[in-house]
């Protein structure tokens, strides 16, 4: 009875951590390599050494009072075991996702067939433990089954492998009828690529194109195949005229899968840049992943580029050397040589207001004085890009300028809001990379008010240039921030080197482990006044506090 008690509680316990396990395999988009090499970087959350320690202790206890296994020392062990699985299944407390799991079709798909593995193992311990070639050596074999629990996230791998063929005709069959879809409906598709910049443009593009034309876009990040092809099948009508589609990618062909699905007849390229670094191994890798986007333009094909960036610029020379149309946009003081010469569109004057951004674009159709509730500098080159692609859509500068004007800010980037207390919020937490964390720091800068503080858990997937980057970033802060919070002690390293590495005063930085903790803080440390600026929300694979929940 004691044995079957312990049994079901590590049954449990295990489907427990196969929920967490879960998470984080949705989160790497049910890929086992990257779901494998996470758990590789952290062993010590996805395994408790120390019980399995103490199962080793067990097995020795048993082996050396044998004459008391049958009496009371077993029963006691799984009773004592049990409780403490009971223990660890309910003892976390919940940790709030930036991105919940979401229990989609194939999730429960993943989760079913994990849980019916885990049910034939248990059965199987149990069945193979009452047999009589076991009968004998009894406890130090049924122990065993303590460890069960141990294999949990070894077991999701297992069933995410075996559902694979599965999957893969699913999702087969929903992209065939998506592009069957699309080619019916015949919208005109734009996609928009690039390292940073393509959210923010995206959804710049589709405000000021919605004021002429029926359009839609892939909502929030919807930028990986089986997003986009929802979109399509759930979303795309024949009313629709356009469709605005970002593309991401994390390796070579992904940008190609996604242009083969959508048929884009205009592309967008904002930047090339060291984000997913760790991932692409190079930036040459990113370059010429991005730059499938412009390859798989038809004939004659409109390309935009952003030649603020040196490796844009030089992508934009080479498909105009194709003898293809491109259009080019640079802001002043246009970084790379004789960009204000070649590029199409560029802006000038670039001033932060107590309302957002002033500038005068020129383009060829003439200039305009532009004024945006958005804020940043990166964002006058994202609104380039839109204005840049409404010309090419037919749209009169004067009504591109009217639509620039009613362009709500994209949510978590750069966003103004004040909260209870008269504290202004600089909500720029979706993502960070080095252009982005430099141009918020500008904003920072740029806004008149009381003590000025910076929240942030740092960049990541930057690869080699991950602690430089960050580093930076802090020797950054310290020339505009008076207080500086860090969000997770070990990711936040770098820039705390990078604060120390300039003199900043220790008494003005504070290492918080989560967010409730960083709320703790400004509680006593704003009043009326101070600007407080969130910079980077890490997602849940980095987050120190969710990894910890697969110790449950």
């Amino acid at each position: 009875m004691f044995f079957y008690f312990a049994t079901l509680t590590c049954l449990v316990r295990a489907v427990v951590r196969t929920t967490h396990g879960l998470h984080i395999l949705q989160l790497d988009g049910y890929k086992t390599g990257r779901y494998l090499k996470w758990i590789g970087q952290h062993l010590k959350n996805c395994f408790e050494i120390k019980e399995i320690l103490i199962i080793g202790g067990i097995l020795i206890l048993t082996a050396f009072y044998p004459q008391y296994n049958d009496t009371w020392l077993f029963p006691a062990l799984c009773l004592a075991w049990g409780g403490f699985q009971i223990y660890m299944s309910t003892r976390g407390k919940k940790v709030e996702a930036k991105k919940p799991l979401v229990y989609t079709a194939r999730a429960k798909r993943v989760f079913g067939l994990s849980i019916c593995l885990l049910g034939g193992i248990a059965t199987t311990l149990v069945l193979i433990s009452q047999t009589s070639v076991f009968a004998g050596a009894f406890p130090r074999w049924r122990i065993s089954i303590f460890l069960f629990s141990e294999v949990a996230v070894i077991n999701l791998t297992i069933a995410n492998l075996l559902i694979y063929p599965l999957e893969r005709t699913i999702n087969g069959a929903y992209l065939l009828s998506a592009k069957k879809r699309i080619k019916t409906f015949q919208p005109k598709v734009i996609g928009i690529t690039g390292s940073y910049g393509k959210t923010s443009t995206k959804y710049i593009l589709h405000q000021i194109l919605s004021q002429k034309f029926n359009t839609l876009m892939t909502p929030d990040s919807y930028n990986t195949p089986m997003g986009i092809c929802k979109v399509i099948r759930g979303e795309l009508t024949a009313e629709h005229e356009i469709f605005i589609v970002e593309m991401g990618a994390y390796k070579r062909g992904d940008i190609r899968e996604l242009c083969n699905l959508a048929s884009p007849q205009i592309g967008i390229l904002t930047a090339v840049g060291p984000q997913h670094l760790e991932r692409f191994k190079s930036i040459e890798n990113i370059a010429k992943t991005k730059y499938e986007l412009i390859e798989s333009l038809p004939p004659g094909g409109l390309a935009v580029f952003n030649c603020d960036n040196e490796i844009c610029a030089g992508l934009a020379d080479k498909r105009e050397h194709d003898g293809n149309p491109v259009r080019r946009y640079a802001t002043e003081p246009f970084p790379v040589a004789s960009a204000s010469e070649r590029a199409e569109l560029t802006a000038t004057n670039i001033q932060h207001t107590d309302e957002g951004l002033a500038f005068t674009i020129h383009t060829s159709v003439g200039p305009a004085e532009i004024r945006t509730q958005l804020l940043g500098r990166h964002n006058v080159s994202n609104i380039l890009a839109a204005t840049a692609v409404a010309i090419e859509c037919g749209m009169p500068l004067e009504e591109i300028r009217v639509a620039i004007a009613n362009v709500a800010p994209v949510p978590h980037r750069l966003q103004l809001t004040s909260s209870e207390g008269s504290v202004t919020i600089i909500d720029d937490s979706f993502n960070a990379n080095p252009v982005g964390a430099k141009a918020a720091l500008e904003v920072l800068t740029e806004i008149q008010g009381g003590k000025k503080v910076l929240v942030t858990p740092g960049m990541v997937e930057l690869g080699e240039r991950e602690y430089e980057e960050n580093k930076r970033l802090g020797e950054h802060a310290a020339d505009v921030c008076d207080l500086v919070i860090l969000v997770g002690p070990k990711r936040t390293t770098p820039i705390l080197d990078g604060l120390k590495a300039v003199q900043y005063p220790n008494q003005q930085i504070i290492v918080a482990l989560n967010l409730e903790e960083v709320k703790q803080h400004l509680a006593t440390q704003v009043q009326a006044g101070d600007i407080v600026l969130f910079e980077n929300d890490l997602p849940d694979t980095y987050n120190e506090e969710q990894q910890s929940v697969l110790h449950q």
